[in-house]
């Protein structure tokens, strides 16, 4: 395996807040505002499901799905960028 170390990782919080945006407008807009509602607006569950007029259940699988994209979104963009110019992985962050 090879490994780059010349190149670090950008995660600048400029570079986060592009990266987190641009994944929030990947989300299908009713999980993106199912998402919002529960961490900007600081809704609870129950909160959220009487603002969208929804159980709270649905509440929750919305939370859950935005959550896995996020989450498989983000670290696919930490992949791309530790991959070198031959497909493999660089070092890449461990995790604490």
């Amino acid at each position: 395996m090879t490994i780059r170390t010349g190149s670090p990782l950008k995660w600048t919080p400029l570079a986060t807040t592009g990266r987190i945006a641009r994944t929030l407008k990947s989300l299908a807009a009713i999980d993106r505002e199912t998402l919002l509602l529960y961490a900007w607006a600081d809704l609870t569950y129950e909160g959220v499901a009487l603002a969208m007029e929804v159980p709270v259940g649905t509440v929750r699988s919305r939370l859950n799905r935005a959550r896995r994209t996020l989450r498989t979104q983000l670290n696919l963009e930490i992949l791309d960028e530790t991959e070198n110019d031959h497909g493999r992985l660089a070092a890449a962050p461990r995790n604490a």
